[in-house]
């Protein structure tokens, strides 16, 4: 039996094609790269987990100051964004975890690579007239765009 070649043509072309096709690769949907620079917003929770409503804590008083700095690794090295100093509390007013004092803060431009955020607390506490001082650093996430930082009394 012979095949004549009109006939062969349309299978020879169809065989050509699926045995000559591509064998370029499915490119790889690239993702876009996050920027290094974003906007920051931080709700600062202060609050006492401890009632001092009793009468013995009548004069004793707390004086609380939050820095927020942001540090650098090119100039300006060193930023004071956030300075506030909340002036001397009666023990007996401070604010309990249900009903904290806030403060809302926002940051423009923070270079992930480069800045470093971090907030001293400095808490002077007066309990009959004796004063003792307590600092300590804490260094926010920049993972996170909105961030709460809790500051306990």
């Amino acid at each position: 039996m012979v095949l004549k070649l009109r006939t062969l043509a349309p299978f020879l072309a169809l065989l050509l094609l699926l045995t000559s096709g591509c064998d370029k690769e499915k490119e790889e949907e690239m993702p876009i790269p996050e920027s290094p620079v974003y906007n920051k917003e931080v709700a600062f929770k202060i609050f006492t987990e401890t009632d001092y409503s009793e009468a013995r804590w009548q004069d004793s008083k707390l004086n609380l100051t939050l820095r927020l700095r942001r540090i650098s690794t090119t100039l300006p090295k060193d930023e004071i964004v956030l300075d506030t100093t909340f002036g001397w509390m009666p023990f007996q007013e401070l604010p309990l975890r249900t009903t904290p004092l806030q403060l809302d803060k926002q940051l423009r431009e923070i270079h992930k690579e480069q800045d470093q955020l971090v907030l001293d607390v400095t808490k002077v506490v007066s309990i009959n007239g004796y004063e003792t001082v307590f600092h300590y650093d804490q260094t926010l996430d920049h993972d996170k765009r909105q961030e709460t930082v809790e500051v306990k009394l």
